[in-house]
Parts: C-alpha cells; sequence; structure tokens
C-alpha cells in the first residue's frame, strides 16, 4: 500500500513541469573534463556541483553556456577539444547557434548516424528519443607467478542505451547490456570472501566453477526524472550515485549493484540539497531452495547539503541512515527530506544505523583541488577518549589534485589518502549494514584498512588518453574465526577480538599493492581502443603477482577500474 501511494505522489507530479533530462554515466570521461574546466575558470560553478555524481546532461550544456569567448581563448588547445566532445555528447542542449559541427558527413542507411554522437535519434516537439549501442570486448593475458593460475582473460559486452525526453518535462534513461568476462585471481579471492562480484547484481558462474570465476551476467540501469518547479529535479528508478571529489568515496560509491531510488535535488543559488531513498537488497538472508521468496529489501536514506561558500570553497554536511526487516517495510518518517535522521530514529525507538559526516573541496590558483570526507558512525564522549574502543567508528579521506603539473599543458596529478577504522559500516544486523547485493555501499576495501592512491593523467592530444594508477593499502582481514573488523558484513556483536585497543590493520596484515596502466584512443566519438596493463600482489601470496595485459574495442561505455 506505501509503495502504490509514494508511486502515485511522483505520477500526480508529473502534471506540470520544466525542461528535463538524463543523467550522464558516472565516472564517464565527461567528469574529468568537467571538472578540469571548472578549475581553470577560477570559480566553482553553480549549476553542478562536482563532489555530487551522477551530473544531468541539462547541468552540463548550462554550464557550457556560461564559458564565454575569453575564456574558452585561455583554455589549452586540448581542453578546447574536450569542451567540444562536450558540447557534441549533450548537443540536445546546446544553444544551436554555439555549438560546433555534430552532423556526420555520410550516414549509414540515411538514418543512421545522422550525428556524431548517438546511432539514431528523432527530434519533435514534444518528444525526443537518443539511442546508441554498447559494445565492450577484449582479451588477454594473465601472466601469474608463484602459486596463482595463469589464464587468458576476456570480456563480451553488447547492449544498447536509450535517454529522451517528453514534452520537455519529463526525461528518461535506459540501458541494458549482455556480459560475459573472465576474473583476475584477486577477484576470485574477493568473491570467495563477500560473494559478490563488483559493479554488478546477479552474476552467473559458469559451470559453477568458483576458482575460475567466468561470469555471465546483465546489467541495466532505467529511471525517469522531472522538474516540478525551475530549481528541483526528483528522480525514480534504478541507478548508482557516487559522493565525494576523490577516486574513492567514503560516503557512497557505485561500487555496488544499481538500486531502486527516489531522488530530490533541489538546487537555489549556490546551494545544493540532495536526498536520496533507496531501497536495497539483502543477500545475507538465505532463502529456502526451490521457494518463490524473493530476495531481503533493506533500505537506506541519505540526504547530503552542501554550499559553495566562496568562488573556490564548497564545505558540505550529509546524513545516512540504513535499516530493514520490520513489518512497515518502508519507514515514511524517513521521507522527511529536512529532519535529523537521529533524531527518527529516537522517535521510533529503533535500533537503524545512522551516520553523519563532513566534505569540502577547494581550488586554488586555477591550478590545485583540496579535498576530503569525515563519515563518523558513533560517538560517546567519555569511551571516545579511551584506547582504541571498539565503537569509535569514523572513515575519512583526504586527497589534493595538481593540473598541468609543471605547467605541462594536460598533465595532472592526484594523491590520495583513505582511511576507516576497525567495524565502520559494519552493524549487529545484515538489514543494517552498509551492504549492498554482498558489496560494500561506500569503499571497496569495507572497513580496518589505509590506502594510499597516487593517479597520474596525461591527455597530450584530444583523442589519446594515458593513464598510471597505484594504490597501496594495509588491510587487516579476520582469522581464526574472529571478528577483526574489516569484513562489514558481519555482525559487530559476535566474534569481536576486544572491547579495547583496536587498531587500524588489526587481524591478518594483508599488504595490497596494485598498479594499472592504461592508454586509450578515441578513434570516433565515445569508440575507444584501449591497452591495458595491471599489476597486482598482496600478502596471502606473498611469493607470488599477478600481472594482467588486455586489449580491447569499448564502445559508449565506462571503464571499470578493479583497485582493491
Amino acid at each position: 500500500m506505501r509503495s502504490k501511494l509514494l508511486f502515485l505522489v511522483f505520477l500526480v507530479s508529473l502534471q506540470s513541469g520544466f525542461s528535463q533530462s538524463a543523467n550522464s554515466s558516472i565516472s564517464q570521461i565527461s567528469d574529468a573534463f568537467l571538472e578540469r574546466i571548472e578549475v581553470k575558470s577560477g570559480k566553482l560553478s553553480n549549476t553542478f556541483h562536482a563532489n555530487v555524481k551522477p551530473f544531468s546532461r541539462q547541468q552540463i550544456g548550462d554550464f557550457l553556456a556560461q564559458i564565454d569567448t575569453s575564456t574558452f581563448l585561455k583554455f589549452s588547445k586540448v581542453d578546447r577539444r574536450n569542451l567540444e566532445y562536450l558540447q557534441i555528447d549533450n548537443w540536445e542542449f546546446i544553444n544551436q547557434n554555439k555549438i560546433i559541427e555534430n552532423k556526420s558527413k555520410k550516414p549509414i542507411l540515411k538514418h543512421l548516424y545522422k550525428n556524431k554522437s548517438e546511432m539514431y535519434y528523432v527530434q519533435a516537439d514534444d518528444y525526443d528519443i537518443h539511442a546508441s549501442p554498447i559494445l565492450n570486448v577484449g582479451l588477454g593475458t594473465n601472466s601469474a607467478h608463484g602459486e596463482l593460475a595463469s589464464k587468458s582473460t576476456f570480456v563480451n559486452t553488447r547492449g544498447i542505451e536509450i535517454r529522451g525526453s517528453i514534452n520537455k518535462k519529463l526525461g528518461f534513461y535506459t540501458m541494458l547490456t549482455d556480459n560475459q568476462s573472465s576474473s583476475a585471481n584477486f577477484l576470485v579471492n574477493f568473491y570467495k570472501i563477500y560473494e559478490g562480484y563488483p559493479y554488478q547484481s546477479l552474476v552467473k558462474i559458469k559451470n559453477d566453477n568458483y576458482d575460475l570465476l567466468q561470469g555471465d551476467y546483465f546489467s541495466a540501469l532505467g529511471y525517469f526524472a522531472f522538474k516540478p518547479i525551475k530549481s528541483l529535479t526528483l528522480t525514480f528508478g534504478h541507478d548508482k550515485n557516487f559522493i565525494g571529489s576523490g577516486i574513492r568515496s567514503m560516503v557512497l560509491s557505485d561500487f555496488s549493484a544499481p538500486y531502486l531510488q527516489l531522488k530530490t535535488d533541489l538546487r537555489i543559488g549556490r546551494l545544493q540539497y540532495l536526498s536520496i531513498l533507496g531501497q536495497m537488497t539483502n543477500l545475507q538472508v538465505v532463502n529456502p531452495p526451490f521457494s518463490q521468496i524473493t530476495n531481503a529489501p533493506k533500505y537506506m536514506a541519505f540526504h547530503h547539503l552542501n554550499i559553495n561558500l566562496t568562488k573556490t570553497l564548497n564545505v558540505g554536511l550529509f546524513e545516512s541512515v540504513m535499516y530493514g526487516n520490520r513489518r512497515t517495510g518502508f519507514e515514511l518518517n524517513y521521507l522527511n527530506p529536512v529532519i535529523f535522521y537521529r533524531f527518527v530514529e529516537g522517535y521510533l525507538g529503533s535500533s537503524d544505523n545512522a551516520m553523519v559526516g563532513a566534505d569540502f573541496k577547494l581550488n586554488l590558483f586555477k591550478t590545485f583541488t583540496a579535498y576530503g570526507q569525515y563519515f563518523l558512525d558513533e560517538y560517546n564522549s567519555t569511551e571516545f577518549k579511551k584506547e582504541g574502543w571498539w565503537s569509535k567508528k569514523y572513515a575519512w579521506q583526504l586527497g589534493a589534485k595538481y593540473f598541468d603539473v609543471f605547467k605541462i599543458k594536460n598533465l595532472d596529478l592526484q594523491y590520495e589518502l583513505n582511511r576507516a577504522r576497525p567495524y565502520m559500516y559494519s552493524h549487529f544486523t545484515d538489514y543494517t549494514n552498509y551492504v549492498n547485493y554482498n558489496l560494500p555501499v561506500a569503499h571497496p576495501l569495507g572497513a580496518n584498512f589505509k590506502e594510499n592512491i597516487v593517479s597520474v593523467k596525461y591527455q597530450p592530444h584530444a583523442k589519446v588518453f594515458l593513464s598510471f594508477v597505484a594504490m597501496s593499502a594495509l588491510k587487516g582481514e579476520d582469522k581464526d574465526s574472529s571478528n577483526y573488523g574489516g569484513n562489514i558484513k558481519l555482525n559487530n556483536r559476535i566474534g569481536r577480538i576486544s572491547d579495547y585497543d583496536n587498531y587500524i590493520g588489526q587481524g591478518f596484515e594483508n599488504r595490497i599493492k596494485n598498479t594499472e596502466m592504461v592508454a586509450s584512443v578515441m578513434v570516433k566519438h565515445n569508440l575507444f581502443i584501449d591497452l591495458m596493463y595491471q599489476r597486482r600482489k598482496d600478502s596471502y601470496f606473498e611469493d607470488e603477482t599477478e600481472s594482467i595485459l588486455s586489449f580491447g574495442l569499448r564502445w559508449n561505455m565506462v571503464r571499470r577500474q578493479l583497485l582493491f
């Protein structure tokens, strides 16, 4: 009944509205382009806030419209070409007098690829539709050393994405891919511990061979977006989110599976308020075989308020709560977008898992960006002062970006620190831990870790992308059937080693080193040739190293990193 009521409210709101669009994909190259252009422009954008993703295509179009000719001419030649890429990719939201030529010289069969950016489109007075294929095919070799198995690698993804709008008021997006892929040895080990496949939901394992772990799975996203008033956007459907300016998010990332969500995005001047009500999936509840019982739902409520305090400084506050396993299902009290969740938790007499935090981003000298996050799970003024209290649970991030390193144009450097104390994100039920479809909702390493990441990106030409990423982490793993606080799926009241003297890295000290180098060439709009080399080792196999070399073709698809 409640679900029907919520959906009815959403439908009623569609009676009138403003122009609305679908979103750009998280981690698409456009994200990096936009952030770089914002920094080089010298002031933070009020059109989009870079620490809240995904961005809508309408926001991208509005941001590009604010760049005047004098500012445009100050950018490097490659940055100007990147701006042209963004115009072509979001052409329906660009003033046609300003857009670079987007028409194809030789359309296929007169109707396919009339534009450079999509296979097919129809634009009428009351609707527009854009459709493009998705392809990701690649082969490679995993030259493991020692006891690790050497094997071939492959990925085979085919699909389609469709976006558009109706009456310039209702935006929509849908994407579906069919995928087959191999798994690196470290991914096999990850799957055996967590029983989750990064970024995905249901994955069928070929021949039930979990040592080889060849996956066969569908991926899908789909949602509607609507603006009832100029400053407010409502989005309903299955999607992902990413909060933060870093490589990682200590709050909410896209590492887990897509989930059903009602998202409210309010933007007034320099202020943005985001509210997400999500239904996730609890796979830790095992259903009887051959039953018609569906996977157990769990729920998340999240809100984030951030403001551009100055032209270069953005600060934000956020709060999140995870709950489930109650007769009422979704809790209507969390529908209030402007209330303190801790109050609601106490008001209901519940034991939901609520957290609070803050973040910031500071741009300096049109060259540097500093950013950070702090996420607090529990606070007790008396216990917090004691050494290593087990419930002293928090995570933080601190990072910096340096654009045009040593004045070399389009050479960018990033350094990031991430820390999460033992038992962070965990709780005493599997309905309230920060896990979705057996995958961490925030950082891939879960909790009880220290991590350093260095990223170097160089774009010597508008069509050539070179990147190097190296991560080094100390992760405290469980041993001897005891809970050392690293596996956030575990009940933190059972098997805990001690109430005090807990520290990051306790348990089995797993030291992870993972390096990735990628060279990509964009031969046509969003059509990439990728060459990737990855080298990884950890303390589980001290004398073994995994080296992966792969070559592939990627079309209208984000390349996912496996850096854990």
